[in-house]
């Protein structure tokens, strides 16, 4: 295939806790060497979580920007652990609710140019408390908010909703709207 790029030599540069990030020597199509830096990310999960009517967000701060930014609640697949558990999970560690109905909406690739991490975003609905809250990250300090529709968009207008994730859910969200406005 003529985009396909033959790896001739690779090395890790860096591992971390979160990402090992790795320096590829490749071939392409036209026979010639190139560099490619990779990171490699584990896989991770996001929850479009709606209550009446309202779609839960977090507030936390992210340092790679800089500031504190509303988001769905989201985090990393354990090694060996099924999506959805993953979903579940991270819903009741950063907001201590729980839902009946889980949909599996998509998955994606969130920087194919450099980043293998794949997200799989998850519906979630008929939420409910959760009587004894698991427990928190120790190293993160998590808000929740409560938005209505026209509130998420704004939020995004004036950049406190600004990931990609979120932004793609809660286009899902307008489209799940939009098809339960049609169906009445």
């Amino acid at each position: 295939m003529k985009f396909q790029e033959k790896t001739i030599d690779k090395k890790t540069i860096f591992q971390g806790q979160l990402i090992d990030l790795e320096e590829h020597t490749v071939e392409i199509f036209n026979g010639q060497h190139a560099k490619r830096e990779v990171i490699r990310h584990a896989p991770a999960v996001g929850i479009l979580a709606i209550q009446d009517d309202q779609i839960v967000l977090v507030k936390q701060y992210r340092k790679a920007i800089e500031k504190p930014i509303l988001e769905i609640p989201a985090g990393l697949v354990d090694p060996g652990e099924d999506l959805l558990q993953a979903a579940k999970r991270e819903l009741a560690e950063e907001t201590q609710l729980a839902a009946n109905d889980w949909q599996e909406l998509d998955s994606f690739y969130t920087s194919p140019g450099f980043l293998d991490e794949k997200i799989t975003i998850f519906s979630s609905q008929n939420i409910y408390s959760l009587d004894q809250a698991p427990d928190q990250d120790d190293d993160e300090h998590i808000e929740l908010h409560y938005l209505n529709h026209e509130q998420a968009h704004a939020a995004i207008a004036q950049g406190e909703i600004c990931d990609m994730k979120t932004i793609y859910a809660i286009n899902q969200w307008d489209i799940q709207r939009l098809a339960n406005e049609k169906g009445d």
